[in-house]
């Protein structure tokens, strides 16, 4: 075999998708482009470098795709995606999808071996066995429904987690267009104050106003210059907790869609987020869980019917290998039936606590929704006053500057009045940012956040 062919058929490395790999490939073949046909490292070299353009692009393409994302909907999209509890509670839903199989293999025959050379009148001994379970009194079939109702329990809990982190997510989320709005009014209370600033500046060059209420008007805009700064760096923070969460760079500077607010009435939100309630749903699940647990309990005790066959070897006494088939009926009794007992009294008191449990979750879900359409209310009250209160403010401040003109108000006032719009209106931000963050609240209960997701009920 030439040294061209020995280089051909040599075994490259695995690593498909890893760009060291690559590299090795197009080295080895550089190294020996002396000895290769042209045609044949042509060919090779092309494909080579056709692999490593692939490894690059790929996440290239992944940025890209991270870039593109904007808006509400994809920050949910990015917590169901990347957020590590979920991912967390994902494998663990694998994870009992595993029991189940196993308790279904308790149906298949089992095989044991067992050797040893402890008798030293006969010698080495050995025993194979084969088992086939005939009839167990229901005990393979109630674990197995317990592994799946735990399979289901399990549905619901990644369901609530998701919930959680959506509600946590949408909350941050309004928080940032919040922030957003609150450095909207700074920028304009900084261009109001730097207007009374010139004003002032050119009354004192008329010798119409004093040193001192420059000084003053100055003052104010810089106090307003910091608290835009102030305000920057809280929108850095939200920021960087919308990323904890996402796991990814969302462009956040589309606003929630004022479509969003929630108005339905008390009754109807109780009634949708008692059926939707991940919660009472995983708590429905667990008392499921319980009631196999104790049914699972109360037949442990139960004999098992197996058809067994056995076949001895190493056995130097009779120098020949026996074989055994017949019926076997094993059964269990620890603690001559006492611990049995208790076992079933302890799954019976926990199935107790279950129901107990779902009539507690039911009643915090309607105090929660409660809470949440009171308040919800009272926000929409005090906006509809902030509003009037800040056109009347503004009023004001206009009134007041011609009256500053005529001599009939101090300088002063009006910086004060400037001051109070502002604090006004950044209120007014705040009262809506709160009505959002509630509304966000009541669709994460209901599972109206679940759809812009992506995510299905189980």
């Amino acid at each position: 075999m030439s040294e061209s062919e020995t280089l051909v058929s040599r075994p490259m490395p695995t690593i498909s998708a890893n760009i060291p790999g690559r590299v090795y490939a197009v080295w080895v073949l550089v190294k020996s482009m002396k000895t290769l046909k042209p045609q044949l490292w042509a060919m090779c070299l092309l494909l080579s470098c056709f692999g490593i353009k692939q490894v690059i692009a790929q996440p290239l393409a992944g940025s890209a795709v991270a870039q593109s994302q904007s808006g509400f909907v994809a920050a949910l999209a990015a917590v169901a995606a990347n957020n590590p509890s979920i991912l967390g509670k994902l494998a663990e839903l694998e994870a009992q999808g595993y029991v189940i199989e196993t308790n279904r293999a308790s149906r298949y025959p089992s095989f044991s071996v067992s050797a040893n050379n402890t008798n030293e009148e006969y010698g080495d001994q050995g025993t194979a066995s084969i088992s086939q379970p005939l009839y167990a009194f229901g005990k393979i079939n109630t674990s197995i429904d317990a592994a799946k109702a735990q399979y289901g329990a399990e549905q619901w809990d990644l369901l609530r987690v998701q919930r959680e982190l959506l509600e946590q997510a949408a909350v941050a989320y309004v928080g940032i267009d919040g922030i957003r709005q609150r450095l909207d009014v700074a920028d304009l209370n900084i261009s109001e104050h730097d207007i009374l600033f010139q004003r002032i500046e050119r009354r004192e060059e008329g010798q119409l106003a004093s040193e001192a209420d420059v000084l003053l008007a100055n003052s104010r805009l810089i106090q307003a210059q910091a608290q835009k700064q102030r305000i920057q760096g809280e929108f850095q923070v939200a920021v960087a907790e919308l990323r904890a969460l996402t796991l990814a760079d969302v462009n956040t500077e589309q606003p929630v869609d004022p479509g969003m607010l929630n108005n339905q009435s008390e009754f109807s939100l109780q009634e949708r987020a008692l059926n939707n309630s991940a919660e009472i749903a995983y708590q429905r699940s667990q008392l499921e869980v319980a009631e196999l647990n104790v049914k699972s309990q109360r037949i442990s005790s139960l004999p098992t019917l197996y058809a067994r066959a056995e076949h001895d070897f190493l056995d130097q006494r009779i120098n020949q290998d026996t074989t055994r088939l017949g019926l076997v009926l094993e059964a269990d009794l620890d603690g001559f039936g006492f611990a049995t007992r208790g076992r079933i009294r302890s799954a019976a008191s926990r199935l107790q606590a279950a129901e107990q449990q779902i009539s507690v979750t039911t009643q915090e879900i309607r105090r929660q929704v409660s809470v949440l359409v009171a308040n919800r209310d009272t926000q929409a009250q005090l906006i509809v006053a902030q509003k009037e209160t800040v056109a009347a403010v503004e009023a004001t401040l206009e009134s007041f500057i011609r009256q500053y003109e005529t001599g009939r108000k101090s300088w002063v006032e009006v910086l004060n009045t400037q001051r109070d719009l502002t604090n006004l209106r950044f209120d007014l931000v705040q009262y809506e940012t709160d009505l959002m963050t509630l509304s966000m609240r009541i669709h994460a209960l209901i599972g109206n956040l679940d759809e812009l997701a992506g995510i299905e009920s189980p």
